[in-house]
């Protein structure tokens, strides 16, 4: 309800609450620890409210009050505002501004102009959303570079580490391979199928694979590497060819497989070094001796194929 009272208020706070609400404050902000005015004493909520009611429906108070904030001296105002106004922050426009975003006004042909110097003018809220996307986006955009720069740092020294441990690995093999060669050189085996349990030497330029029986005896006997039920007694032929290269037939019931590749009856493949042969559940590696086949007289292996 209106203030009937004018001299509850002195008059500077009168002033200090017509300017304020002429400035487009809230009644809300005038009030409380961090209110804009500090009045001469406390003030609720409901006592600005009155004050302002009565400055503005009461006639008879109105003009009284007109008259009285007349008699205040200017330097009393400027004083009181000094000295009880809190500072005005910084706008939306002085923001954007510092950030480098400043906004400007779009004229004839669409082309963008030189921002406005109005800084009582708010930008246009498409113009601040726009700022803001695009700042997250310039933020996100360094932020991916930098992690992008850490993650190519990354494959960098990864690939170098990579590249010294496959030539290590490179070198072990061919350690291996010579070692393993001539270990085949000391046994006088041009060849070996190296299985899971037993390793057999191919001594021999033309031997026989297959399952031993009292019968018939073959040349490598896969029944002492494991559970041979599934293999043919006579499953397959492994010649030592003129150019040095190791064929192999099939000849047994079931296929054999060599790297993935079946071989049915009748057929035949030339066996590469570190060929996997794969036959009735039972795998081979098939490891050549390069060592003892080069001293062969290719003279002779030609006669003998």
């Amino acid at each position: 309800m209106p203030d009937p009272d004018l001299s509850r208020w002195p008059a500077i706070d009168d002033y200090l609450l017509k300017l304020a609400c002429e400035s487009g404050v809230a009644l809300e902000s005038l009030v409380g620890a961090d209110s804009c005015v500090k009045f001469a004493s406390v003030r609720t909520l409901d006592d600005v409210r009155a004050r302002w009611n009565s400055m503005l429906r009461d006639d008879a108070f109105a003009r009284a009050c007109v008259r009285r904030l007349a008699e205040v001296r200017d330097d009393e105002i400027e004083r009181a505002i000094a000295q009880r106004v809190a500072p005005r922050g910084a706008t939306l426009r002085e923001v954007l501004e510092r950030a480098g975003l400043g906004t400007s006004r779009r004229r004839d042909g669409g082309a963008e102009t030189e921002p406005e110097s109005d800084d009582g003018a708010p930008p246009r809220f498409s113009r601040a959303e726009q700022a803001i996307l695009r700042s997250d986006l310039v933020e996100r955009t360094e932020a991916g570079r930098a992690a992008e720069t850490k993650a190519k740092a990354k494959r960098e020294v990864g690939r170098g580490a990579n590249a010294t441990t496959l030539k290590k690995i490179k070198a072990l093999e061919r350690s291996a391979q010579a070692a393993t060669a001539r270990l085949a050189t000391a046994k006088g085996a041009l060849a070996e199928l190296v299985g899971a349990n037993v390793t057999f030497e191919i001594a021999k330029r033309d031997c026989v694979i297959g399952r031993s029986t009292e019968d018939l005896k073959v040349d490598v006997d896969l029944g002492s590497e494991g559970n041979a039920s599934k293999i043919s007694r006579q499953q397959a032929f492994l010649k030592l060819r003129w150019n040095g290269e190791f064929a192999l037939r099939n000849v047994g019931r079931r296929p054999i497989w060599c790297n993935n590749s079946p071989l049915t009856t009748g057929q035949r493949c030339i066996l590469a070094p570190h060929t996997l042969i794969e036959v009735g559940g039972m795998r081979l590696l098939f490891l050549p001796n390069p060592t003892l086949i080069r001293a062969a007289s290719p003279e002779l292996l030609e006669k003998i194929a």
